[in-house]
């Protein structure tokens, strides 16, 4: 049975109304921020007053960002041109796939794999492509495996998968070379599982992710050439518009004709991003300035000595912009930063880095990947359990979505 439009006109028509004022109200807000982003330019003093008082405001629970201090001499409002690209590099992408638990089936597991390429950079040699397939499912231990199978936990065990794998095999590559090896991650680097509760768990999963971003950091130590990156594409994330908008403590908000209220600081501005203001500020090619990262989550990555740093890219194509986030002891040389930004923009050729795309290419499962391998557990479970059917209501779902069955008809 198909949607009856008529009855939601009314509601769409309201909605188109409403969105059209929505975004009439944020060009506004956004042209505001976006001339802070002007005014404070060069005055990294007036921002580092502000910030501070941000901070004693909202008790320490700031969301925002504050210039690197190793890059002042960049100011906030203009592009850096990509310079000191390596002759030759060694880059790595990673990426993965899952199949979820079925709670439906006969059997229950879940598998994440893995797909990395390793991308040699001025040489001629073809790139090593490999993948890390991972088959979880129940043991005997009822209690143990509580938790275990959701949707949830299989995406944190995939993202623990991703960076734990693409850690090993920087490690790996940086043992065999002294050129420049850079390990570029499909996803932020100041990870947090969403949808977490900050517990106990969630902490355990941050840890373990730390814990790979100190193996990269160890490698780095011993041999000078391995850096970790996460690149996100159309972030949506404001930690440099909240910094512009700590300006505005002890003044009246123009939005709501008040004294701003410092609590709104704590967490991103609803409709403000970075990525709009530097969308207009960054010609192809260019990164912003590098900001360090401040919230409640990188005081834990600070803790560890992986505080998150970042900045802003236009990747060459339209006004789409990333985000590159940096470990401290990366961002801490601009010259390595200048290396990398260079190295990303050659992998962008087409608006995305190469490797990230073939990563994902590489990890996919595709579904007959799957039905092969959902038949080898059938046969090797026998008769007795292969023959069990999948629940009632997943078998009637199955009938009725593949367009072979209609009753009455």
């Amino acid at each position: 049975m198909t949607l009856e439009y008529e009855r939601i006109l009314p509601k769409v028509k309201d909605l188109v109304a409403t969105a059209v004022n929505r975004q009439r109200q944020l060009d506004s807000r956004q042209k505001e921020i976006a001339q802070k982003l002007t005014d404070y330019a060069t005055d990294r003093d007036a921002i580092a007053r502000a910030i501070q008082t941000a901070q004693e405001k909202t008790g320490g629970k700031l969301y925002a960002a504050e210039p690197h201090p190793a890059y002042a001499h960049e100011p906030l409002n203009a592009g850096v041109t990509a310079v000191n690209l390596p002759e030759t590099a060694v880059i790595i992408g990673g990426d993965g796939s899952q199949v979820l638990p079925d709670r439906h089936a006969p059997y229950l597991y879940y598998l994440i794999n893995i797909g990395v390429i390793v991308y040699y950079h001025g040489r001629n040699r073809a790139p090593d492509v490999f993948t890390r397939p991972i088959l979880e499912y129940p043991g005997l231990d009822w209690q143990a495996d509580e938790g275990k199978f959701t949707s949830a936990n299989v995406a944190i065990q995939r993202d623990l998968a991703e960076i734990g794998v693409l850690a090993a095999t920087a490690c790996e590559q940086a043992a065999q070379t002294d050129d420049p090896v850079l390990a570029l991650l499909d996803q932020r680097l100041l990870y947090w599982p969403i949808g977490g509760d900050n517990g106990r768990s969630d902490q355990k999963t941050v840890y373990e992710w730390i814990k790979a971003m100190r193996q990269v950091e160890a490698c780095h130590r011993e041999r000078g050439t391995a850096y970790l990156t996460g690149y996100t594409s159309e972030p949506g994330t404001g930690a440099v518009v909240n910094m512009l908008r700590s300006l505005n403590i002890g003044r009246v908000d123009t939005e709501t004709g008040e004294i701003f209220n410092p609590e709104v600081l704590k967490k991103r501005s609803t409709g403000l991003v970075d990525a709009s203001l530097f969308a207009a500020v960054l010609q192809p090619d260019e990164r912003s300035t590098v900001f360090v990262n401040i919230s409640e989550n990188n005081k834990t990555f600070q803790a560890q000595g992986q505080e998150v740093c970042f900045f802003y890219l236009h990747p060459g194509d339209g006004k789409h912009i990333a985000r590159v986030d940096i470990p401290r002891w990366v961002a801490d040389d601009p010259a390595v930063v200048d290396q990398i930004h260079a190295l990303i923009v050659d992998q962008c050729k087409m608006a995305y880095p190469y490797v990230l795309t073939r990563a994902d290419e590489i990890a996919v499962i595709l579904s007959q990947d799957r039905d092969y391998l959902e038949k080898m557990i059938a046969v090797g479970m026998g008769p007795e359990f292969a023959l069990r059917r999948s629940s009632p209501k997943q078998s009637g779902k199955d009938v009725t979505r593949s367009g072979t069955a209609r009753f009455g008809e």
